[in-house]
């Protein structure tokens, strides 16, 4: 999918490879400038070296440091359209039998919620503070079909991407309460399984066994370039494989905030 953006500075994260490398290259294809960030030197490298774009820069960049996106804003920024995309599992051993969240250390544990969850709070509001000013702008993040329904193998993995659900819906609910009005859309990707490094060789080897059809990158980036270009604040895309993409509707059975306080109409 192929939509004009033409003039726009876009930041991505998690861009050496997978859904970031993806994306990166439908928008460079798309005519906008793209700021690729990773802490994989060599696939930034890659990129670049593949692309030979003038219109690509690359940084190395920690997500999870509020103080590094602080520095790009202001070698790079500002951007009015950011892919928040940068992620990781847990991908721990832990004694055969036991539950998932047993044998899971506190490094790999706080290195998981700062790249799932801290990258996109700190993205956000590095990007922020100039499409407010402008009252223009695009947040894509990416989530996970993690963040609607449980995942039983990976239950700190599924903590992270529905605290990101929640925080895009809580957010574009704000956005649209904002006293003056803002032309800012912020949107998450719901992949489903799909043939990137988040999963292991052996869990992709397992779920093709079991028929399950794995989503390749570009047609994830495809489902975020329908997101940029359809601009449904606080909307949840699902991508699963076999399936065309949709937007994920709650049921809610009553209230349960008023909606003068959820921004509910």
């Amino acid at each position: 999918m192929s939509i004009d953006v033409r003039g726009r500075r876009a930041v991505v994260t998690g861009a050496a490879s997978g859904f970031g490398r993806a994306i990166t290259l439908k928008l460079l294809n798309s005519g906008a400038t793209v700021v690729a960030t990773d802490v994989n030197d060599d696939g930034l490298a890659e990129l670049a070296t593949e692309t030979n774009s003038d219109h690509l820069e690359t940084r190395r960049l920690d997500v999870g440091d509020a103080g590094a996106w602080a520095a790009l804003i202001a070698d790079s920024g500002p951007f009015d359209l950011a892919l928040l995309n940068a992620g990781v599992a847990t991908h721990h051993i832990r004694p055969e039998g036991a539950l998932p969240v047993l044998g899971l250390d506190t490094e790999r544990y706080r290195t998981v919620l700062s790249a799932n969850i801290d990258g996109v709070v700190f993205g956000t509001q590095a990007v922020l503070e100039h499409m407010t000013t402008t009252g223009f702008g695009d947040i894509i993040v990416t989530a996970s079909v993690a963040g609607l329904v449980p995942i039983a193998p990976d239950p700190v993995y599924g903590l992270t991407k529905h605290a990101v659900v929640g925080f895009v819906r809580s957010l574009a609910a704000a956005v649209d309460q904002h006293i003056e009005p803002l032309d800012i859309h912020i949107s998450a990707i719901c992949p489903g399984f799909a043939d990137t490094a988040i999963l292991t060789d052996e869990s992709k080897t397992n779920l093709k066994s079991l028929g399950v059809e794995l989503l390749t990158a570009e047609q994830v980036a495809d489902t975020m370039m329908r997101a940029i270009e359809l601009r449904n604040n606080g909307a949840q895309w699902v991508v699963w494989g076999g399936y065309e993409d949709e937007q994920y509707e709650w049921n809610q059975i009553r209230p349960l905030i008023p909606p003068h306080i959820s921004g509910e109409q």
